[in-house]
């Protein structure tokens, strides 16, 4: 055979080869759209309302402190800082945490002062909001459950005090920063 009828016949079996992978190799299928809706996320958000407010309660006394930043707090002084925050949760399975960060405090009297916190439905009450419980197996942290209305208001106060029994050594001329005390809402992992 000639080169020429050779190079034919190789080009006349690559175009063959070409066309046949050209078309379609199908087996049956099928498919269909059902409407099976929407799935929406829930919401866990710690906002505060309004200005908190500082009071001393040092032997139950009850006196508003208008510039805290001037008070000169001694041993055996206690006092309260009260803001009301509004606690939003939503979402089938949310349970979270409500406690503050002590890394937010800082200040030469860290070590010194003693910090807790509580909650309640309004000023001055020891009833919880909906939704919240007192956690029995931490001291100052509380459990957040949502509610039908999808979000409450509670009173968080966050209470100083500086033990009578203080070293005069390490605690005169002290500071304890609060400027950024912050409080949290952290979700558990679902059981």
């Amino acid at each position: 055979m000639n080169k020429l009828v050779k190079g034919s016949i190789a080009a006349a079996a690559g175009i063959a080869l070409l066309l046949g992978g050209a078309g379609t190799f199908a087996l049956w299928n099928a498919n269909t759209e059902v409407a099976a809706a929407s799935v929406t996320s829930g919401t866990l958000a710690l906002t505060p309302s309004g200005t908190g407010t500082w009071t001393d309660i040092t032997n139950g006394r009850n006196a508003a402190i208008s510039d805290v930043s001037q008070f000169k707090i001694v041993p055996g002084n206690k006092l309260r800082f009260t803001q009301t925050m509004k606690i939003d949760a939503s979402g089938n399975d949310l349970v979270a945490d409500l406690t503050y960060s002590a890394a937010s405090i800082t200040g030469s009297l860290k070590n010194v002062a003693v910090t807790t916190m509580g909650v309640s439905s309004a000023a001055g009450s020891s009833t919880l909001p909906a939704g919240v419980t007192a956690d029995t197996a931490t001291a100052g942290s509380f459990v957040v459950r949502p509610v039908a209305a999808g979000s409450t208001t509670a009173v968080v106060t966050f209470v100083v005090e500086l033990p009578q029994a203080t070293d005069g050594a390490a605690s005169m001329n002290g500071t304890l920063d609060l400027s950024k005390l912050t409080f949290t809402l952290k979700q558990r992992a679902i059981a």
